[in-house]
């Protein structure tokens, strides 16, 4: 697998603890963050008090507006960036987001999963037998 241009890659984009968590010749499970930048929180706030009139901060609040809008903004910009390394690489991609909890607000955990072109193993699978070691 090729670790060190997905890792390169995903570096220049700005993610950041880019780390390989498992892999073999069939794959890279990857890990690594998305942080946020003061103007998306902003805005993230801005259109949670817009859109509800849930208190501020409010356990609501952050988990019907504030983590929705952080999550799509991060999954929408991290979906691109996966797009990029596949098609750089010729390889096939997939990726999941860790929940997000007020403790982890300034940022989204994503494991991705990269494997050669009609490889047969899912991202579920491999982080499940990471996690259960």
């Amino acid at each position: 697998m090729q670790e060190s241009q997905i890792i390169k890659i995903l570096n220049e984009n700005d993610l950041s603890d880019v780390e390989v968590l498992k892999s073999d010749d069939e794959f890279a499970l990857i890990n690594f963050y998305f942080d946020f930048d003061k103007d998306v929180l902003d805005a993230a706030k801005a259109y949670a008090n817009e859109e509800s009139d849930l208190e501020e901060y409010s356990k609501d609040w952050y988990n019907e507006y504030y983590f929705p809008y952080l999550y799509d903004f991060a999954n929408d910009e991290v979906l691109e960036i996966i797009e990029d390394v596949i098609e750089e690489l010729g390889i096939e991609g997939e990726m999941m987001a860790i929940q997000m909890t007020e403790k982890t607000s300034d940022y989204v955990q994503f494991m991705a999963l990269f494997t050669e072109e009609d490889s047969n193993i899912s991202i579920e699978e491999v982080v499940k037998d990471y996690m259960s070691k």
